[in-house]
């Protein structure tokens, strides 16, 4: 009888020569493809659609692995994150449509105040400025024409840009919709062997490859997005104690506080230009009550905007493990090479390039 304690141990197979460069050529050629994606997206308009996609991807892989751990097989925890996901966008729109109709109606917030708010405070300042012989700061607008009259004559003027700007905004919604059907037919494609949702099973290596990069975009994308909703929150805050708290000791008491807190948490969520919103409409109501108003919002909000590049950097580099200053020196350079759109796609990209070097232990 042979001493199974004496038996050799089980040799280990040589690496074949041949699959590691398989596998490298596989890889190089996945970053190119995958550059040379964003390099399109980027030049044709087509991050929104991007966002979009990843936003639902993210929205339903957390809740599906949350079932899955409960004990629910992969494709049932697919279904019910779908299904609960469905749920509650149905909910949110419904909802959002009651809010906006009350909104719209005064039932809740007093909106249409807001708006006559902000267009006595634009009249108030052009007639001042028309008496002051200071018409021609407004362009267009330097005589004693009400102000609505000049609106109808620049919109009768800006038609044909209008009309192009509603054809824009048509094709928008459908890239957001393109979008959200992608990330759906991602998210429900079979998961490889490797636990991969892009890649089929027995895919090949540049498949694999591509499938990786993906997948680690999304990371990153996710990462950005809750940093997001953080920064939101904290300019929330910021808002709150400048219109609660810093106004009121210089007896500047702000009307419709509270709405102009609830859109800077919803407009804050859009990164760099939701800011740019609600701190214009902030600016704006403060004009009514005085120039002083206006004049000590716009400084305040202006530090709040700028400062959100270095809180965006610090937050974003505490999630990924990168300096603030790395953060923001890609954000720079995104703003100048792409505009508003870099801004916002700098974090993603710096986030992935970020956790694809520290994988390959380069940095």
């Amino acid at each position: 009888m042979t001493d199974d304690s004496t038996a050799a141990p089980t040799a280990i197979p040589a690496p074949d020569p041949a699959t590691d460069v398989l596998r490298l050529r596989s890889e190089t050629a996945s970053y190119v493809l995958a550059g040379a994606s964003l390099l399109f997206l980027l030049h044709f308009h087509l991050v929104p659609a991007l966002f979009a996609g990843l936003l639902v991807h993210v929205l339903l892989t957390r809740p599906a692995r949350w079932l899955h751990g409960a004990r629910f097989s992969h494709d049932v925890a697919k279904w019910l994150a779908a299904g609960i996901l469905a749920l509650l966008a149905g909910a949110a729109v419904t909802g959002g449509v009651l809010l906006l109709h009350a909104f719209w109606r005064g039932h809740v917030g007093n909106l249409p105040d807001i708006y006559q708010k902000m267009a006595d405070a634009l009249e108030t300042t052009r007639a001042a400025l028309v008496k002051q012989n200071l018409g021609s700061l407004l362009p267009g607008m330097d005589d004693a024409s009400p102000l609505s009259e000049h609106m109808t004559r620049w919109l009768r003027e800006n038609q044909p840009a209008l009309k192009h700007a509603g054809a824009e905004g048509g094709r928008l919604l459908l890239h957001l919709l393109l979008g959200v059907v992608i990330g759906l037919l991602v998210f429900f494609e079979p998961a490889a062997p490797e636990g991969r949702t892009l890649a089929k099973p027995l895919a090949r290596p540049l498949a694999k490859a591509l499938a990786a990069r993906v997948d680690r975009f999304a990371e990153a994308f996710q990462s950005i997005l809750f940093a997001q909703v953080e920064i939101s929150a904290i300019n929330t805050v910021l808002t709150i104690l400048f219109l609660f708290a810093v106004q009121p000791l210089f007896g500047v008491h702000l009307p419709f506080r509270g709405t102009l807190v609830a859109v800077t948490f919803v407009a804050g969520l859009i990164p760099i230009a939701g800011n740019l919103v609600s701190n214009s409409i902030i600016v704006i109501v403060s004009l009514g009550v005085s120039p002083w108003a206006a004049a000590g919002a716009l400084a305040f909000l202006v530090a709040v905007h700028k400062a959100e590049y270095f809180l965006n950097a610090k937050i974003v580099g505490s999630r990924i493990g990168a300096s603030a200053w790395e953060i923001l020196l890609a954000i720079v350079a995104f703003e100048v090479a792409f505009g508003a759109v870099g801004v916002v796609l700098a974090p993603i990209i710096y986030a992935w390039v970020k956790r694809e070097l520290v994988d390959r232990h380069l940095v």
